[in-house]
């Protein structure tokens, strides 16, 4: 299976894989997930350079390791290019969405880059964002117009 991980999840994977922190509740399922495709030999993983770079900006100066072994574990997925189509997408997608009430932020752009990233390169999306669910819904809707 190939599949593209949304920033949040490589978030859990240096918090509780790299960090051994205390899961939540609320993270065990995700967590879960990620291990299973991480555990498969056959499995695809793939990132953009936005979820790279989100990824890295968010550790402290302080916290070289941590920033030296994240990196590590970036540079093992491969990296995919955001096309200028996909950024044309998400603009349409994007208006849509506000057309219909939908509003995910501040950093709402980024979601769209990502989720259609993993559209375009027919990845399943592993996400713990509930905006990519709504995405998800919404973009039927988009597709069918």
């Amino acid at each position: 299976m190939k599949y593209f991980f949304d920033t949040n999840v490589i978030s859990k994977i240096v918090l509780f894989l790299i960090n051994k922190k205390e899961p939540s509740e609320n993270d065990i399922e995700i967590l879960r997930e990620i291990k299973n495709i991480l555990k498969d030999k056959d499995s695809q993983i793939y990132i953009n350079r936005l979820v790279e770079l989100e990824a890295l900006r968010a550790i402290p100066k302080t916290h070289k390791k941590l920033f030296k072994e994240t990196k590590n574990i970036l540079n093992e997925f491969e990296k995919l290019v955001i096309s200028k189509d996909i950024y044309y997408q998400a603009i349409e997608f994007s208006r849509f969405c506000k057309s219909k009430g939908v509003s995910l932020g501040k950093c709402e752009i980024i979601d769209y880059l990502h989720f259609l990233t993993a559209k375009n390169y027919n990845l399943i999306l592993v996400s713990d964002d509930k905006d990519m669910k709504l995405l998800e819904a919404k973009y039927q809707e988009f597709k069918a117009l």
